[in-house]
């Protein structure tokens, strides 16, 4: 888009999760658009919060491309509005910020029935009196494929000293069981119904990746997939580990 309107527009991609603007603005749920320093469209309008926000989401169900083309109808409006001088309407970042403690989660580990996607039912002793790496991923997601595959490694490396649980989000479940396959996971693979995404968070993007202590206290969030992402998990596991 920025090649149509002839080098009069810059485009500026912010990783999720160390973003200036999200830092400037208090957004912490993401995909966000601005238009300079208007917000133009939230995690809602593209269905980012899981499958059930689809009230007032302007291009959901994302994936149709009636929706995609509409989006960027609108977005060519209002940059070609900002070019002439005229002023953009835009969104209440407030309305991104008010979202984001609802986003995470409950504060603590969710009890809650879960079956891995073979069916089985999964062991809730499984899930106890140690750190658990909940990871929010969706199969159509390229960073979330690399961390599923190193997960086995980090799980093989503490043994039963720590749980991972996986839970595929905006995804079939044939697609999830085919990329399971590739990677051969040795955690369990959930899918993120609506019961399951209420209870750990709101998805605003994916990768989202939860760690709770051994006493099932969230520790930390991790959003987005910068360079370092797998570092940043393995300190949050050690900071879950050691927490009294």
């Amino acid at each position: 888009m920025a090649k149509e309107f002839g080098g009069k527009v810059s485009v500026v991609v912010e990783e999720y999760g160390s973003s200036k603007m999200a830092t400037r603005f208090g957004v912490r749920r993401y995909p966000v658009v601005f238009v300079d320093e208007v917000l133009v469209a939230r995690p809602k309008d593209f269905g980012f919060g899981g499958a059930e926000d689809v009230s007032g989401g302007l291009y959901v169900p994302w994936l149709e491309p009636a929706n995609q083309r509409r989006f960027k109808d609108d977005l060519r409006r209002a940059i070609v509005r900002r070019l002439a001088g005229e002023a953009v309407t835009g969104l209440d970042v407030a309305d991104v910020t008010t979202e984001a403690d609802a986003a995470e989660g409950a504060a603590t580990l969710p009890a809650l029935s879960l079956q891995d996607i073979s069916g089985a039912a999964i062991d809730a002793a499984r899930l106890a009196n140690r750190p658990v790496i909940v990871e929010m991923w969706a199969t159509w997601c390229p960073p979330c494929r690399e961390t599923m595959a190193w997960l086995p490694s980090l799980q093989k490396k503490y043994g039963d000293r720590v749980a991972v649980l996986a839970i595929a989000v905006d995804s079939k479940l044939d697609a999830v069981r085919t990329m399971a396959s590739s990677f051969k996971p040795n955690y369990p693979i959930v899918m993120g119904t609506p019961e399951v995404i209420k209870a750990f968070g709101a998805v605003a993007a994916v990768p989202k990746l939860i760690v709770y202590d051994a006493q099932g206290r969230r520790s930390s969030v991790l959003y987005g997939a910068p360079p370092d992402l797998h570092r940043q998990i393995e300190a949050a596991v050690k900071k879950a580990a050691e927490r009294r």
